[in-house]
């Protein structure tokens, strides 16, 4: 699998999960970006992340970022979530990953036409009970757009995928 870079957009609790989650995989985020410039410090210093944007929006045009983990309050999701898309990132959102099903179509539409990977972290997904069930029906609507998303999967995006896929 190709090494992919990870961004993570905050630095709350949630974020800090996930730096110490990818730790303890023997890996590392790439960038840190936050409305408070000090705390993207002091979160990078804290994991040894080499990259802070003194800017959060600069995240989106960074070429060596593949990945961003959006991890802001929800109100903020589906502008940062099309900015991403809009610039070739894909991401993996904080539940709930947009306000209401208008948003969400816009976002998986952006997703869609542009070949990137839209997901929300949802713990569930990797609870026994839940893996157990997944295998059980032959459709679950919340598995549904997931599977359908990785049939078309290529590059850097089936890397992804089969990252994710592993874990499911």
């Amino acid at each position: 699998m190709d090494k992919l870079n990870w961004a993570v957009l905050g630095t709350g609790v949630v974020a800090n999960q996930m730096a110490q989650a990818m730790q303890g995989m023997g890996c590392k985020l790439y960038a840190v970006g936050n409305r408070t410039h000090s705390k993207a410090v002091d979160f990078a210093d804290k994991y040894g992340i080499e990259k802070v944007y003194d800017d959060l929006n600069d995240m989106f045009y960074d070429d060596n970022v593949d990945v961003i983990y959006i991890t802001s309050p929800h109100n903020t999701h589906i502008d940062f979530i099309m900015k991403a898309l809009e610039n070739g990132k894909h991401i993996l959102c904080e539940k709930s990953i947009t306000l209401n099903s208008v948003e969400l179509e816009k976002a998986l539409k952006k997703a869609d036409g542009k070949n990137l990977v839209l997901a929300e972290a949802m713990t569930i997904y990797h609870m026994p009970l839940y893996k157990k069930l997944s295998n059980s029906f032959v459709y679950i609507p919340t598995l549904h757009g997931f599977c359908r998303l990785y049939q078309h999967c290529t590059g850097k995006r089936a890397a992804f995928w089969n990252y994710i896929r592993r874990e499911l």
